[in-house]
């Protein structure tokens, strides 16, 4: 396994790697203390299984980091190092398809119980940010079924993806094929939407999200 981590701080670098290690000891993991300097990396070497990048990074932050990420259509899982009191930029990066946030406030028994979840095809967000991140949202109960901003509610672009694919009839195993991710996640991904849209079934799942206006229906015509 390849892993990235950006930060300004080389001793949280050095701490995080270790931690890394503890679930992983083969894995090879490039430290930056610049994320352009990250990016330039990666345009000369293959690409990262797991890149952790602090939201706080000087020149490209972590929004202009994962936007950088999106144009050159690299799809590796991203976790946001971020501290607590960081609300805005949090709710700015939930837009994008992060595989969670780590709080720098967090114990390395808190953290290894992140890892553990996103080793296992899990996304990790702690109480803390899910509880603010929920606060500046409508619930999704209130909303009528023609709603079109329910992007605004936390819905991923890899879970748009992920229903758009189920909606073309793809098997699981299928889409995570296409997308580069585990069987797993894709199953998470679509146990969320079914959670969010209130669906009982896969059916009903994508026909409310054609209702919303999450994905577009096919174009017959």
């Amino acid at each position: 396994m390849k892993t990235y981590i950006i930060d300004t701080h080389p001793l949280y670098i050095d701490s995080l790697a270790e931690i890394l290690h503890v679930i992983q000891a083969d894995n090879d993991i490039f430290k930056f203390t610049s994320s352009m300097g990250a990016i330039e990396h990666l345009d000369s070497h293959s690409i990262p299984d797991l890149i952790f990048i602090n939201i706080n990074m000087p020149t490209l932050d972590g929004i202009g980091f994962l936007q950088t990420l999106d144009q050159r259509k690299i799809l590796s899982p991203v976790l946001v190092l971020a501290d607590n009191n960081e609300q805005a930029k949090i709710k700015e990066l939930a837009k994008f398809d992060v595989a969670g946030f780590i709080p720098k406030t967090h114990t390395k028994e808190q953290t290894l119980k992140a890892l553990d979840k996103i080793f296992n095809g899990e996304n990790y967000i702690p109480e803390t940010v899910e509880l603010r991140l929920s606060r500046s949202k409508k619930s999704i109960k209130n909303l009528p079924e023609d709603d079109t901003n329910i992007n605004a509610l936390g819905v991923t672009r890899r879970q748009r993806e992920v229903l758009k694919l189920a909606a073309q009839g793809h098997a699981n195993k299928t889409i995570a094929t296409l997308l580069n991710i585990s069987e797993h996640t894709v199953k998470s991904h679509i146990a969320a939407m079914f959670h969010l849209l209130h669906a009982k079934s896969r059916a009903e799942c994508i026909q409310r999200a054609y209702k919303t206006g999450l994905i577009k229906p096919p174009d017959h015509g």
